[in-house]
C-alpha cells in the first residue's frame, strides 16, 4: 500500500532543488513522520514539491546510499525497517573501526582538541529529548577525537554509520530510559573517555570506547524491543 505523504513533507523552494529534497525527506523519515516500512510514491513527492522527478529521484539515490531506503522498479521506495540485527551490525562496524582509528588518535590529542571534546561533552549533558541535539553534540565528541585520523573512506564509512545509529536515536528516543541514573551513566561514560583521552591511557580509552558503544547498542536494543512489543 502506497503511503500518502501530503501531510508530512513540507514544501520546499527551487533553490538547491536536490539538496532541498534530500534534507527534507531525511528529516520527515527521521522525525518518523514517513515511518519505517511505508512505500514512498515518487509521483505524489514530485507533486507535494511541485518538481520533476530528477531531483526527487535522485534524493532517494542518496538517501539509498545512506541505507535509509529501497528504490524500488517504477515509481516508488520504500523506507528501511528497523531491525535488531540491522541495529546490531551497524555498531559491530562501528566498534571495529573505532576502537582501531581512537588508538592511532590518541597520541595525537592535543590540548585544543580535548577543549573540543569537553565543550561538546558538556553540551550533550544539557540535552534531554531532542534527538538532533543530541546527535549533533555526541557527533562533535566522538569527532573530535578521531578527525586527524580520518582519511577519506574512514571519514565516509563512519558518517554513514553515524547517519545510521542516528536514525536509530530519532525514531526510538521517546522508548530510550529516561531514568536520572541512566541519562547520568551516559554522560559519566563520556566523561571517563575524555579523562583517559587526558591521561594518554591508550589501551584503557579503546576498551572504554569500545564498552561505550556497546551500552548505546544495548540501550537502542531495548528500546527497540519495547517499541515491538
Amino acid at each position: 500500500m502506497t503511503a500518502r505523504t501530503d501531510t508530512r513533507v513540507r514544501s520546499i523552494s527551487h533553490r538547491s532543488l536536490v539538496d532541498r529534497v534530500t534534507e527534507e525527506l531525511q528529516r520527515a523519515i527521521l522525525n518518523g513522520d514517513i515511518a519505517p516500512g511505508s512505500t514512498i510514491s515518487i509521483v505524489e513527492l514530485c507533486k507535494e514539491f511541485d518538481v520533476s522527478h530528477i531531483p526527487v529521484r535522485e534524493a532517494l539515490r542518496r538517501l539509498e546510499s545512506e541505507g535509509v531506503v529501497s528504490l524500488r522498479p517504477g515509481r516508488s521506495a520504500v523506507v528501511a525497517s528497523l531491525s535488531a540485527d540491522d541495529l546490531s551490525n551497524i555498531y559491530s562496524l562501528r566498534k571495529l573501526i573505532e576502537a582501531d582509528l581512537v588508538v592511532k588518535a590518541t597520541p595525537r590529542l592535543d590540548a585544543a582538541t580535548l577543549e573540543r571534546a569537553d565543550a561538546a561533552m558538556k553540551e550533550y549533558a544539557t540535552i534531554e529529548r531532542e534527538a538532533s541535539r543530541l546527535a549533533a553534540a555526541h557527533h562533535a565528541f566522538h569527532a573530535a577525537f578521531l578527525d586527524d585520523v580520518l582519511g577519506t573512506a574512514d571519514r565516509r564509512v563512519l558518517e554513514l554509520l553515524w547517519t545510521s545509529s542516528d536514525r536509530y536515536l530519532h525514531l526510538l528516543l521517546s522508548d530510550l530510559d529516561k531514568g536520572p541514573e541512566k541519562t547520568q551513566a551516559r554522560i559519566d561514560e563520556h566523561q571517563e573517555l575524555l579523562e583517559l583521552a587526558r591521561a594518554g591511557r591508550t589501551e584503557e580509552l579503546r576498551d572504554a570506547w569500545v564498552a561505550h558503544l556497546d551500552s548505546s547498542e544495548q540501550a537502542l536494543l531495548q528500546a527497540l524491543a519495547a517499541r515491538d512489543k
